[in-house]
């Protein structure tokens, strides 16, 4: 179904406004996917869409994709005008549609549902979108079953995360978990060691068994992981580096040990 909004100040717009911020996604527990193939992949997985908005003149000459939306009687496709829409996306002109999709929320209860030898990656304040995205891009491709998010992690949902997991955020479940002790707890509860990169006291990552059964914690691009979770930790693993490289890249260094669940296989 098609609706034209003439009005700049419709409740639409005004609404997909809303969800440009995190606090306007936490509040109406919906977010604003950008893209045919973001919107091709919430549809497809049958995700709860509220609407769909393409810019003026779009449904005149439009690709068979987009004609399909307009005709389904289950989705409502707005048109409205395209100075109006380039102006609620931070991506620039040319991403020719977006739609606002319910959130997809998971309680920490949900990894007592995984088995055993299912891997979990904890991130532990990650602020950067596109690390964010690869992160959870090498999660899905190496096996991972789970992501844990605590506080002060850059919030999955934000446009420039979703652009960045290129539809894989759809993939992997993402559980945020407020308070060390909280995640202690969960963690400890499911059974699986707690795995930490340490700058001290560390072993080389492949002298230990990364393979089955991690919770993989990986800390903030600046600070690294926090002391309660270091202290917490089985496991203390270090990425052995010459020259004079002190670090890797956070999303480098969680791919690295990420696939150690497949190395074997």
């Amino acid at each position: 179904m098609l609706i034209r909004i003439t009005s700049g100040d419709n409740s639409r717009i005004r609404l997909v406004r809303k969800l440009g911020t995190r606090k306007g996604r936490n509040t109406e527990g919906r977010f604003v996917v950008e893209g045919r193939n973001l919107v091709s992949e919430v549809l497809e997985r049958g995700l709860n869409v509220d609407f769909i908005m393409i810019p003026e003149g779009t449904s005149d000459d439009a690709p068979d994709f987009i004609k399909n939306c307009i005709e389904s009687s289950g989705i409502t496709v707005c048109e409205i005008q395209e100075r109006v829409f380039d102006s609620l996306t931070d991506a620039g002109t040319g991403i020719g549609m977006l739609a606002v999709v319910k959130q997809q929320t998971y309680s920490p209860e949900f990894i007592y549902s995984l088995e055993a030898d299912d891997n979990l990656l904890v991130l532990d304040r990650i602020q950067d979108p596109g690390n964010m995205g690869t992160l959870i891009r090498t999660a899905v491709a190496a096996g991972y079953k789970a992501i844990i998010a605590m506080s002060g992690t850059v919030d999955i949902y934000s446009p420039k995360v979703l652009r960045a997991t290129a539809g894989m955020i759809f993939e992997i479940p993402v559980i945020y978990v407020t308070g060390e002790d909280r995640l202690k707890d969960i963690l400890r509860r499911s059974g699986r060691r707690i795995a930490v990169t340490a700058v001290d006291g560390g072993v080389p990552y492949y002298e230990e068994d990364l393979g089955r059964g991690i919770a993989l914690i990986i800390g903030n691009e600046g600070s690294g992981v926090s002391d309660a979770m270091i202290e917490m930790a089985d496991v203390k693993v270090t990425l052995p580096m010459r020259g004079r490289i002190e670090s890797l890249n956070a999303a480098v260094a969680a791919a690295i040990l990420m696939y150690e669940a497949v190395r074997g296989r």
